[in-house]
């Protein structure tokens, strides 16, 4: 666990979360030791005539190579759920989610569960505008000397790398976001969407930092949004209207997307011939190109209410005969109310089109607000300004829209401030009756005491992030009745610490029974200062590194007078306890079926020696030959 963590860390490369993609992606170019084969990868790429080049940019950036090795260290952070929140009748059952806690660790824990599952993630990250309070802020654990030899870098850089802590530099802001857009791509689906909100300060580095992280060919647009619509006098040169939102996809996988109709949209369609097939529009059959330049598009057509020929003095048409007599045949052509109009136009359906309109980079604020109306609105819903500068629900309805059309979709926004991102889910899900998924991941930013939230009551942002949500799934409740998940589950990422760390250290496995000192899982008691025992912590974190998520269902199975926890098809041993005879226990239970599992995973710190010995050598050896993996974790 956190020992195990801890030691990895020790070793890590800054390039080591990059191999390990490439292993995975292409091991047949991995010798048994690990070297790559550079010479099997170049005569692949020769024949098939794809040539390797030098030519080229890249993004370079003092902390590069640390923001790297930040990518591949595991967070050492563990998961505390709170179990109060979490019993409450409407987020019992809640597949939303909440995390309190560093963005960088949130996004470390979600791999394990969530990797490729994220349909659409938004983030509105630190502008580093100067003064919206963005510094980086990293203890780095370790000295100038000591980056040396982790990052492979020299002493002036490192010295230089270990100087951002507590600036606000281009430099150190691209330090900050490097390893969280890396680890965010990895959550993201091959079919999913990244919206990142940004303003000048850094819209140009964000975009080459997205070229770099994606690929240049994911890149889909640089949305221009109208956040006011009044100019400020006070601005000296110019006066600032509009944001962006950059738009990345996680690959070529996204072929289209779809921006949902409005009403708007919808009332450029009539229906003044009574076409059965509904509300239509048109447009022009003639072809901007003559009839010299596109030849093949250039022919008879016949007008039939005059039964006269028609053909075009100078263009062409717009398609080919073969699609023209098609047209014909389904009665596509309208030539005017009286049926004389000199060209025809092509009839095109709403009914035709129902799956939206293709989306354009510029969102007017008459369409999805501002940011003085969203401030309103959240200063309504809170009874008071608490958050300054929040997004409109209705820009975030948008976009998800766009990036999770989809009932079962998951989306994500680990910068979650006053929680806009959740809000917006929770409507749009009101709306269509879906049944989207958010995960909010907001750090416990400690609010100044002469802020209006402060004197609310607020002492943290998530604080304001959790009430917000909570009121606005109220209000859509009230509103909408919609049979929705309304509710969310709570959880908080602690690092062990002082006394704790060093007892887990300390604890050595192999010296047997003798020193064996009792209970370890207590330590982890009450780490979020809530009560929460050791246990919970520990079987949440875990579920999450093995692939079943925060929202597990797990059950309790009893052993000769142990409690077994078990998900899926592992069995989690935690608390101390376990005896010969629980181990005798489990492997009839296995034999016969009653417990259908294949792996069990053991809190090292809670067993003694010789029953884990015990437990090993009957798990290898079942009468039924099934086999079983035993798993120790310090």
């Amino acid at each position: 666990m956190i020992k195990n963590i801890r030691e990895r860390n020790e070793s890590v490369k800054p390039h080591d979360f990059e191999l390990k993609k490439l292993r995975a992606a292409l091991p047949g170019y991995f010798d048994k030791n690990g070297n790559f084969k550079f010479d099997r990868l170049q005569d692949t790429l020769q024949g098939n005539d794809v040539n390797p080049t030098k030519e080229g940019y890249e993004l370079k950036f003092l902390g590069k190579s640390y923001a790297k090795y930040l990518t591949s260290t595991e967070t050492e952070t563990v998961i505390v759920p709170d179990l109060k929140h979490n019993a409450e009748p409407e987020n019992r059952d809640s597949e939303n989610l909440y995390i309190v806690g560093d963005n960088l660790d949130a996004l470390k824990h979600l791999l394990g569960s969530y990797a490729g599952k994220v349909k659409c993630i938004y983030i509105d990250p630190p502008y580093n505008t100067g003064s919206d309070g963005f510094v980086y802020n990293d203890d780095f654990g370790f000295t100038p000397s000591q980056l040396v030899n982790k990052i492979g870098i020299s002493e002036e850089e490192a010295q230089r790398v270990h100087d951002l802590q507590g600036k606000s530099s281009h430099s150190a802001w691209l330090t900050f976001m490097y390893p969280r857009l890396y680890l965010a791509k990895e959550l993201l689906s091959d079919n999913g969407v990244i919206f990142i909100s940004i303003d000048d300060n850094e819209q140009s580095n964000l975009k080459m930092l997205c070229d770099e992280i994606f690929g240049e060919q994911n890149f889909l647009a640089n949305i221009v949004w109208e956040k006011r619509f009044t100019r400020s006098n006070n601005a000296k040169l110019f006066a600032s209207v509009t944001e962006y939102i950059i738009t990345i996809r996680k690959s070529e996988s996204v072929k289209f997307l779809r921006a949902s109709r409005t009403e708007k949209s919808d009332s450029l369609y009539s229906n003044p011939d009574n076409d059965p097939r509904g509300p239509w529009t048109s447009v022009s059959y003639v072809n901007p190109a003559s009839k010299e330049e596109r030849p093949n598009l250039a022919y008879i057509i016949n007008n039939p209410f005059t039964k006269k020929d028609i053909v075009h003095p100078t263009n062409a048409w717009k398609y080919e005969l073969s699609t023209y007599q098609k047209h014909v045949n389904e009665d596509r052509l309208w030539w005017g109310t009286d049926g004389r109009n000199t060209y025809p136009r092509l009839k095109r359906f709403l009914s035709d089109v129902s799956d939206g309109m293709v989306p354009v980079n510029l969102l007017h604020y008459k369409d999805v607000g501002t940011t003085d109306k969203a401030s309103s609105n959240l200063n309504t819903l809170m009874e008071g300004k608490v958050f300054s500068f929040p997004k409109p629900v209705d820009l975030l309805r948008t976009l998800l829209n766009i990036g999770a059309p989809e009932s079962q979709d998951i989306v994500l926004d680990f910068f979650s401030g006053s929680g806009t991102t959740a809000e917006a889910v929770l409507k749009l899900n009101s709306e269509d009756n879906g049944n989207r998924k958010y995960i909010m991941v907001q750090i416990p930013e400690e609010i100044d005491s002469s802020k209006p939230a402060y004197k609310a009551g607020y002492r943290t942002i998530d604080e304001i992030g959790c009430e917000r949500i909570k009121r606005a799934a109220e209000k859509i409740k009230s509103e909408t009745n919609a049979d929705i998940d309304y509710g969310f589950r709570l959880f908080r990422l602690e690092e062990p610490y002082g006394q704790v760390l060093d007892d887990l250290e300390a604890f050595n496995p192999e010296q047997g029974d003798a020193l064996f000192s009792g209970d370890y899982v207590s330590k982890f008691d009450n780490l979020d200062q809530q009560g929460t025992p050791g246990r919970d912590t520990i079987l949440a974190t875990w579920l999450v590194q093995d692939g079943y998520g925060l929202t597990a269902d797990t059950r309790q199975v009893e052993l000769a007078g142990y409690s077994l926890d078990v998900c899926g098809d592992s069995a989690y041993i935690i608390e101390p306890g376990l005896t010969s005879d629980d181990v005798k226990s489990m492997v009839t239970m296995i034999e016969n079926g009653s417990l259908n599992i294949s792996r069990v995973v053991v809190f090292g710190y809670s067993i003694e020696f010789s029953v884990m010995h015990e437990l090993k050598k009957n798990l290898s050896v079942l009468k039924s030959g099934k086999s079983m993996t035993v798993i120790e974790r310090f």
